[in-house]
């Protein structure tokens, strides 16, 4: 998932919606940081993550891909895997 492309922008947008779910600064995670290890997130935390992700920036993200999401990297790069997907179907 290295090589995926995705703004600055919307880079700090899933930044921003991952501290929030996390409660924490932003600044606060950094792309090694484990959302389960480091910031002790469960899966209700993660499912919450893909809601806001739907919700505040249009991109939904199969079910299935939940146990992908563990760090910033994952959840950039399935971010934006799937961004061009909502306003494909739309």
């Amino acid at each position: 998932m290295s090589d995926v492309v995705i703004s600055e922008d919307l880079r700090e947008d899933v930044r921003r919606i991952v501290a929030e779910v996390l409660e924490v600064e932003p600044g606060a995670l950094s792309e090694a940081d484990s959302f389960l290890e480091d910031h002790e997130a469960d899966s209700l935390l993660v499912i919450e993550m893909f809601a806001r992700f739907e919700r505040t920036l249009g991109v939904k993200i199969p079910q299935d891909e939940m146990v992908e999401l563990d760090d910033l990297p994952t959840a950039w790069a399935l971010v934006a895997r799937h961004a061009g997907k909502a306003t494909a179907s739309a």
